[in-house]
């Protein structure tokens, strides 16, 4: 594994993250930050910019040329809220007027690549194209154990062990083995009708379980997952999720900038084991907007999700990280909280936030700014 031969001493790998990480947040602040009352009005922008980086996907042209692409999203509420893959849907098809894009999402509340792929067996979605109705057979059968257990088994138990995760009792996984089994039958139906969906790109969210060892947590079934697509003729696209570093009220500076340096890090070493088609780190977009102090918030007051503008912001983050191009001056401005709570957001708000244009502007140019320097980030520690 080049980076772990690379830096042997964890202390310079971090070094170098943290020297990143340094200049993209100086750069940030010396482009001005968000007032307590708004959006940074220091800048404006002309109208749409594609600014590329020479790292760019070398299969992009092939993409372009493309009339279609399927999309299959794994996760859970932090991509099942505000819709993320319609949002995605949207800010792609306005980039590219020939692409149609089908997006679609396989989600469980809470839950990370390790409950899709162990207790959900959600890579049978992932393998649409070819799976046999036997396997889904086999997948569903061992559903129904796992349902049947009034205790957890070993590798749950191992799970949890693992260093930085937080142990989530038995009984709350075990709730949506029902809907994975209902979700399984769903997909045997489908295919026995004839109907199955070949993906082109698999999205693979994190979920607090970005813990230093890249062998563990998220890096384990990230890397599982991704070899299961790998087979598939299928790329992957790492969601790089960050709820430690939303802030529900105005902020003078970053949250937990520490953390984000040991998550990058660890992404860092999964990518270079299982190179993903585009990382989507809105950590670091986040971070770049809180640099200098923002009134912008990026969770709810009452509901610790994402909110509207962490939706558009990370949106235009996948936009950035496929096409390697800013989504700066696209018209897209409005995001819908789809969590009902009679006509509101969690805050009482409103819940569709349709933004002004220097906040839109500010959006676009930081989603682009944020992967350009998880870009720059890999290519310093190759």
């Amino acid at each position: 594994m080049m980076i772990c031969i690379a830096w042997t001493l964890a202390g310079s790998l971090q070094a170098v993250l943290a020297q990143v990480l340094a200049d993209f947040r100086e750069n940030a602040a010396a482009r001005g930050g968000v007032t307590v009352s708004g959006a940074d009005q220091s800048g404006t922008a002309s109208a749409s910019v594609a600014r590329t980086d020479p790292a760019d996907n070398a299969n992009i042209d092939d993409v372009r040329t493309k009339e279609t692409i399927n999309m299959l999203f794994l996760g859970n509420s932090f991509t099942f809220r505000h819709d993320l893959p319609s949002l995605v849907k949207t800010v792609f098809e306005e980039g590219q007027p020939n692409l149609t894009v089908n997006a679609a999402s396989l989600t469980y509340g809470g839950k990370s690549m390790f409950h899709h792929h162990k207790l959900y067996h959600s890579e049978t979605r992932i393998r649409e194209g070819s799976i046999t109705t036997a396997e889904i057979d086999a997948a569903i059968m061992d559903i129904q154990y796992l349902n049947s257990r009034a205790d957890p088994p070993a590798f749950y138990t191992e799970y949890n062990d693992v260093p930085g995760m937080a142990p989530v009792e038995w009984d709350n996984p075990k709730k949506f083995l029902p809907r994975a089994e209902a979700r399984q039958n769903n997909l045997l139906n489908a295919i026995n009708a004839g109907q199955r969906t070949q993906w082109d790109y698999v999205v693979l969210q994190s979920w607090r379980d970005v813990v230093e060892d890249s062998d563990e947590g998220y890096g384990r079934y990230a890397e599982i997952l991704a070899d299961i697509a790998g087979q598939e003729g299928i790329s992957v696209i790492l969601y790089i999720t960050a709820p430690y570093a939303q802030n529900a009220t105005p902020v003078h500076a970053p949250l937990d900038p520490q953390e984000t340096i040991l998550q990058m890090q660890t992404v860092q070493e999964l990518v270079d084991r299982i190179h993903p088609y585009a990382v989507v780190p809105v950590a670091l977009g986040i971070e770049k907007l809180q640099a200098k102090g923002t009134g912008l918030t990026f969770r709810y007051v009452n509901d610790f999700h994402p909110n509207q503008t962490t939706a558009f912001l990370t949106a235009n983050m996948f936009y950035a990280a496929f096409f390697g191009e800013s989504t700066e001056g696209f018209s897209w401005n409005t995001v819908t909280e789809t969590k009902d709570t009679d006509g509101t957001d969690p805050d009482g708000g409103d819940p569709t936030v349709v933004f002004d244009e220097p906040t839109k502007l500010l959006l676009q140019r930081t989603a682009y700014d944020a992967v350009m320097a998880f870009r720059t980030l890999y290519t310093k520690l190759m």
